[in-house]
């Protein structure tokens, strides 16, 4: 079967539209994420949000609304939680983890019998993303595209120096907000390609090896997105071709795309570093 057989199958058609979405938004929020050393924030907050899944299992509604709700309040804590000084963000996102992965074990355990879908929820599922759940990606993608145009300054500035934001009175608040909240939301959206055990890897792992090639900010944003739906593609052609989750396949090959760029930067570096 070659490339255009694939590409005609439905449920790879969403896959792919989905996965395209999700990498441009998760290159975006990564680049301002993992500079605030906040990637923590994403195994907290997905593995977190498996409570809001179990709720939706156990009523027998869409789990994915559930998991928005309880992510977008997440993230809003955890933007909250600098204007205080008796808890720190990454002792904020432990508790949310050991919280929300509790709160679903112990009402998972009240349901009898096996549930396939948790598995496609943990882990990462082609077949479980349906036309419903792209166009909800494809609302959220178009509006947080505009809202990151309208707070590009603002979070370029304060990723790179706090204080001078607030000095030429940037809206630092609303643009932090903003991050926490919609770096949430789109963890939740990218768990049923990805899982929730692994949809962290598309939000770090790019932004780590296009640092690894990157020489400026426009050159490292450019590379995470390039890298992160590369990745994403292939990923979910070998999941196709392999008979594997997908989110296994997307993370391992962004892990070894990572590896490759470690080594080469630091291969040039050495023979940089090495006089004739």
């Amino acid at each position: 079967m070659d490339l255009f057989e694939v590409i005609t199958i439905p449920f790879m058609q969403r896959a792919f539209l989905g996965s395209i979405m999700l990498a441009i938004l998760f290159g975006l929020f990564g680049t301002f994420i993992v500079p605030r050393k906040l990637g923590f924030m994403a195994d907290g907050i997905s593995h977190g949000s498996l409570l809001g899944i179990a709720v939706g299992i156990f009523i027998g509604v869409y789990p994915i609304i559930f998991a928005i709700i309880l992510a977008a309040i997440f993230g809003f804590l955890l933007a909250r939680v600098n204007d205080y000084g008796r808890i720190t963000q990454d002792g904020l996102v432990g508790i949310f983890l050991a919280g929300g992965m509790s709160g679903a074990i112990i009402l998972l355990s009240f349901m009898p019998g096996y549930r396939p879908e948790l598995m496609s929820y943990l882990f990462g599922n082609l077949l479980s993303i349906q036309w419903i759940d792209i166009y909800g990606l494809t609302l959220f993608f178009v509006l947080t595209i505009i809202l990151f145009r309208m707070q590009w300054r603002s979070l370029v500035i304060t990723t790179i120096h706090t204080e001078l934001a607030y000095v030429i009175n940037l809206p630092v608040t609303l643009s932090k907000y903003f991050l926490f909240i919609g770096t949430s939301i789109a963890l939740i959206c990218g768990v049923k390609l990805l899982g929730i055990i692994l949809v962290s890897a598309l939000l770090i792992i790019p932004v780590l090896t296009a640092n690894q090639i990157g020489h400026s900010f426009k050159s490292t944003l450019i590379g995470t997105q390039i890298c992160g739906i590369s990745c994403s593609f292939m990923g979910i052609l070998f999941a196709y071709i392999l008979d594997i989750p997908s989110g296994p396949s997307i993370a391992l090959l962004l892990v070894c795309i990572f590896l490759s760029a470690y080594l080469y930067s630091n291969v040039k570096k050495h023979t940089q570093g090495v006089k004739i």
